[in-house]
């Protein structure tokens, strides 16, 4: 718990804003950011200008769990991926407003099923 796992992605000709994005993983905020002062006193840190930061958690599954959705919890936990290494990353910040919460647990469970299926 005490270590920080950093993913690196070169986004350059993605998007204009950045040449590289960090995906910083550690159990305590702290420890990330210690990470993030370590880089910026690097070479390469102090050359490079931070163009955006966002900080996420996660957290156990609400809705797509054995009880409540036994199918589709039953799918995502056997999927398997055997391809060539994957190319890119897609990070989909979620941000939930009113509207989300006042819906009952079984409208959420039954978007949340309709959204993952495909995947």
């Amino acid at each position: 718990k005490d270590k920080v796992l950093v993913d690196v992605y070169l986004t350059r000709g993605l998007k204009t804003q950045y040449d590289y994005f960090f995906r910083v993983h550690a159990y305590e905020l702290d420890k990330a950011q210690t990470f993030m002062r370590a880089f910026r006193a690097t070479t390469l840190g102090r050359h490079s200008d931070v163009a955006e930061t966002q900080v996420g958690i996660t957290k156990a599954l609400n809705y797509i769990t054995k009880d409540m959705s036994p199918g589709l919890n039953s799918g995502l936990s056997s999927a398997t991926y055997t391809g060539p290494a994957p190319r890119y990353v897609v990070s989909v910040p979620i941000k939930k407003d009113a509207a989300w919460w006042n819906m009952s647990i079984d409208e959420r469970l039954a978007l949340m099923e309709e959204h993952t299926a495909p995947t």
